[in-house]
């Protein structure tokens, strides 16, 4: 008899062996110790007990859903009007049992007391308050679309298909950086700079970045100091053990509207995968919407080569 609760203050560790029970894919991060979990989950600032659900059988977790919200417009605080669905596992033992089914159905329970109109199950850009850091790469964008049959389960729950997001990423080591009469241009006449202190970044950004390791980029003129392009760095070395090899994570890319088409994206780019060949980093990866063509075809224009897919499913709850 499989029963369900909300979660305990003794269940990080059933809760790590059910995560790595689960085969959740490339993007989980594994071999990870319990203060990981904690870190990036039960330490939030809005993190609630109730929000997660929990099957137990004869005292082992076998299930789990993770119900939460969304940020609001200004990144100040929560909606919670906006349900997300930020992670859920079925150990492949107990699988077609409708154990999730039932914790989908008590997380919208939850969400809907709480005062949440829809449910973005997988969170989606940005939208996902949990397990950044060690799911998704560089963030937990939604389910992956290769680890599970996502959408076939969500469909099933009456869930519509929501974002798709691209996760790309390229080989330091054995891919070159394109060349250009445009970016020798830009390369002698701008300069690097870097700096490990953020600024300008919401709540939001901090909740969920903070305790990661990240350094601003900023491309600039050599004579008089404009910035035409930035960029936002994030370690990723909780994957070490999966991946197997020192990998960052680059978001953020920004140029301003006076400077574009002007190549300095590009080569910003290209800087950035420079400096980072050489600290021996070899994995640089990038989250872009499916429907962006215009943040796609900027990375796989310095040879940023398709990896996953992450999904989300949305429903109205009211």
């Amino acid at each position: 008899m499989v029963d369900f609760r909300s979660f305990h203050n003794a269940d990080p560790p059933r809760l790590l062996q059910l995560w790595h029970s689960c085969a959740l894919g490339r993007c989980a991060a594994e071999g990870f110790a319990c203060d990981i979990l904690e870190i990036f989950t039960f330490s939030q600032p809005f993190f609630d007990r109730k929000g997660m659900i929990l099957a137990v059988d004869d005292g082992r977790v076998v299930g789990c859903v993770h119900a939460g919200f969304g940020p609001n417009a200004d990144e100040t605080g929560l909606d919670r009007t906006q349900g997300t669905l930020a992670a859920l596992m079925v150990h492949p033992g107990w699988r077609r049992r409708g154990i999730g089914r039932e914790l989908v159905r008590r997380a919208e329970d939850y969400l809907r007391q709480s005062g949440a109109q829809n449910v973005e199950a997988g969170g989606g850009l940005d939208k996902n308050g949990f397990y950044v850091g060690i799911y998704g790469g560089l963030q937990p964008s939604g389910f992956a679309a290769d680890s599970t049959p996502w959408s076939e389960f969500f469909q099933a729950c009456g869930y519509q298909s929501g974002r798709e997001t691209i996760v790309l990423s390229r080989d330091l080591r054995s891919s070159r950086d394109p060349v250009s009469a445009r970016q020798i241009r830009n390369r002698r006449n701008m300069k690097l700079v870097i700096s490990d202190r953020p600024s300008g970044h919401s709540w939001w950004w901090f909740v969920r970045f903070g305790q990661l390791d990240s350094l601003t980029i900023q491309l600039c003129s050599n004579t008089d100091e404009e910035i035409v392009a930035t960029g936002q760095i994030v370690g990723l070395d909780v994957f070490i053990p999966k991946w197997g090899v020192r990998s960052v994570g680059v978001r953020d890319i920004f140029v301003p509207e006076s400077r574009r088409r002007q190549g300095y994206a590009m080569t910003l780019l290209l800087e950035i995968c420079k400096r980072f060949r050489q600290e021996s980093v070899s994995l640089i990866q990038a989250h872009v919407d499916a429907n962006d063509a215009t943040s796609r075809g900027l990375f796989e224009s310095v040879n940023f080569e398709d990896e996953e897919r992450m999904l989300t499913f949305t429903r109205d709850l009211t």
